[in-house]
């Protein structure tokens, strides 16, 4: 009976004991599972959350070539309400910082202590393995994968562009996507198309041991989600030609604007002085950003777009085109000439050659006094009622030339130049006070009209296609990740732009601009077995010596460059340093050497015009 007793005790005992296990078996789960509460709390502490930042697509050149690519880095971050560092002297010696840049660092993040903040970009994996021997016992430190970009060929800085940490301004703009510390395109192809470069951010859960350092990743990724890289982009431009045009253009101020006619694409977008692309990425950009916005030769300053100059006589083909379509001149009309325009007391004034001549002449010989003289008539001429509808009707034709307007390249920031106006001569002159003669400087380029660089190629690009052009750009396809081909992205290209100036003018004015390198004031343009057609200019500075323009395009027929060249305080004319310019960046292009402009070469190269 006793046994059986104590068998019968045993047997309460062990039904108490499970449960017990029971209730705390279903305390346990409630906590972790059920009670969400405990559940985020248990995972703050445990576990976190982390945004993978994707690979930018890569640039390629027109040719299928590498152009810029991502090496990749490491960033650090710290996250401030985590943050232990026993030794901030070790942690600054091995970041290349002061301890002062240190606490203002860590100041800034505190407005946010739950959050990660970088305060170290660009680690590479050498000193990213040094880090991680030497701060073991370091807490609220972590590192995130990161790309720099990297430069195949260091040319074309002012195109490509650079990335840059984002704004307030860029956060709010951005839908969600950016958050403080991401990057983005800041200037040049990298801003335009940015959207697309930038792919699609992932998230991955880490797990954290107790001292808030990350240790691994939890489940082993099955609850990650994977970034996806940027789209590639293949742009129009030949490295290659634009590496020649920044080494023809080095010690002096200018641009340099190449266009394949056929297509509108930008072959070249030179502009001087240039700088290594490089710079602008990496651990330096910060210093070498304040040291090239410092420099009085502005370097970032985007010349090719932005910058704006009188053209110059290049500037008479477009007054030629009009003057011709409105009958107001025909290629049989003549003007006298012998050193100036006498209708207006000699002014402008003309170098001496032979006269009178035809528009053919006046183009070849860039005559001053034709050109006046044409203005002046189309401005008085009698289909018209008065002077503000002929000055509406050049002013139509200036526009349908792509002058005083944003031609829409893909790139921001893009200047329209100036296209004087009625309104802006009733200002100055007063309302019906003022005519031809006060504005005759407009004939020869030299008056209130500006155009930028890129105005000048398309210019020139039209006459090559004898009366239309497509929008200049630099993308011309997009290749998704994991696409092995580019698709075309040329739809800026489906738009044929079309003048409403008979093709046989473009011809007239075509075949005055072959006898203008032929046997005119462009000779050192010449060459002996490609027919270029160009239109010399020379734009009076002010301040120093004169700059030199130059339009051109070739081969004459079925055109595949036009380019426009302006070189800053040369002095000497378009005919002395921008034609012999653009003959090289020719040769170049359709030779893929210099063979026939070897003397050319040297002489343009060692010029220097900032001494």
């Amino acid at each position: 009976m006793k046994e059986q007793n104590l068998h019968i005790r045993g047997d309460i005992i062990m039904v108490i004991i499970g449960v017990i296990m029971f209730l705390m078996a279903g305390r346990l789960y409630s906590l972790q599972v059920l009670t969400e509460e405990y559940a985020g709390e248990a995972r703050k502490y445990s576990r976190k959350r982390k945004p993978v930042i994707p690979p930018r697509g890569n640039l390629y050149n027109r040719y299928g070539q590498i152009f810029v690519s991502n090496t990749a880095m490491f960033d650090l971050a710290i996250t401030p309400n985590e943050l232990e560092i026993p030794d901030p002297a070790l942690l600054c010696s091995l970041l290349e910082i002061t301890e002062s840049e240190l606490e203002a660092a860590i100041k800034k993040a505190q407005a946010a202590p739950n959050k990660e903040h970088i305060i170290a970009r660009y680690i590479d994996p050498v000193l990213y393995g040094i880090l991680q021997e030497n701060l073991w016992n370091f807490s609220g430190i972590s590192f995130n994968v990161s790309n720099r970009r990297t430069y195949h060929q260091r040319v074309g800085a002012n195109f490509l562009g650079y990335i840059s940490e984002v704004n307030d301004a860029d956060i709010d703009a951005s839908g969600g996507y950016f958050r403080s510390g991401d990057l983005k395109g800041k200037s040049g192809i990298e801003s335009s198309y940015e959207e697309v470069l930038h792919g699609q951010k992932g998230e991955m859960e880490l797990l954290k041991d107790n001292y808030g350092r990350e240790v691994g990743s939890y489940a082993e990724g099955r609850f990650d989600k994977q970034a996806i890289k940027g789209a590639d982009l293949l742009l129009s431009i030949d490295s290659d030609l634009q590496a020649f045009g920044e080494f023809l253009m080095q010690n002096k101020k200018g641009s340099i604007v190449a266009i394949e006619p056929s297509s509108g694409e930008i072959l070249a977008f030179v502009s001087a002085p240039a700088y290594d692309p490089q710079m602008l990425t990496g651990r330096e950009v910060g210093r070498n950003w304040r040291r090239l916005s410092r420099d009085s030769l502005q370097p970032l300053f985007n010349r090719p777009l932005m910058a704006t100059y009188p053209p110059g006589s290049i500037y008479k083909t477009a007054l030629a085109l009009a003057a011709l379509n409105e009958g107001v001149i025909d290629e049989r009309t003549s003007y006298r000439c012998g050193g100036g325009f006498w209708r207006n007391k000699g002014k402008p004034g003309c170098r001496m050659h032979p006269h009178p001549l035809r528009i053919d002449g006046a183009i070849k010989w860039s005559c001053n006094s034709y050109f006046a003289a044409t203005y002046m008539d189309y401005l008085n001429h009698s289909q018209y009622e008065n002077v503000y509808q002929s000055f509406g009707n050049w002013e139509k034709y200036m526009v349908e030339l792509g002058l005083g307007t944003k031609l829409h390249v893909d790139l921001p920031y893009e200047g329209r130049g100036l296209l004087p106006s009625v309104e802006r001569y009733d200002r100055i002159y007063g309302k019906d006070r003022w005519g031809a003669t006060n504005i005759i400087s407009n004939a020869i380029g030299q008056g209130e009209i500006l155009m930028t660089p890129l105005q000048m190629a398309n210019l020139v690009a039209i006459i090559a296609n004898r009366g239309y052009y497509y929008a200049p750009h630099f993308v011309k396809g997009q290749r998704p990740p994991g696409k092995n081909d580019f698709a075309s992205t040329n739809d800026l290209a489906t738009d044929r732009i079309q003048t409403s100036i008979d093709r046989k003018h473009f011809n007239t004015v075509a075949d005055a601009m072959e006898q203008v390198v032929a046997t005119g004031t462009a000779r050192r343009a010449f060459l002996s077995d490609v027919v270029i057609c160009g239109k010399t200019g020379t734009v009076e500075n002010p301040h120093g010596e004169d700059h030199a323009t130059f339009i051109a395009f070739a081969p004459k027929d079925n055109p595949r460059i036009a380019i426009a060249v302006v070189i800053e305080n040369s002095g000497g004319g378009g005919g002395r340093w921008a034609a012999p310019t653009a003959a090289l960046m020719i040769e170049k292009y359709l030779k893929r050497e210099i063979k026939e402009k070897t003397f050319e070469l040297k002489r343009v190269s060692e010029a220097n015009f900032l001494e």
